[in-house]
């Protein structure tokens, strides 16, 4: 067997972001639970909806919503911080 084929045969490491629990729509577990200065801290993201409207010369305009921007925050302690809020409130 050629070095090639044992390449080929071999099966190929998971990335970092593909370990079990790290998918997009799986929360933490309570044992990868993130931690800052004693207080549980999690990434948010928010995403948003979009209002456009399509000009009918004839009748009616339509309007429909499409997907928006994603805004994403810190909740720590209760509270829901922008980036640059949690940075003035954790590091005065």
């Amino acid at each position: 067997m050629s070095r090639f084929e044992e390449k080929e045969s071999a099966a190929p490491a998971p990335l970092p972001l593909e370990r079990a629990g790290r998918g997009a729509a799986e929360e933490q577990s309570a044992a990868e639970q993130s931690f800052f200065r004693g207080k549980p801290i999690a990434w948010v993201t928010v995403p948003t909806a979009k209002t456009v409207v399509t000009e009918n010369a004839f009748g009616d305009s339509e309007a429909s919503e499409r997907p928006g921007r994603k805004n994403h925050f810190i909740l720590y302690d209760g509270n829901q911080y922008k980036r640059e809020e949690f940075y003035q409130m954790a590091f005065p």
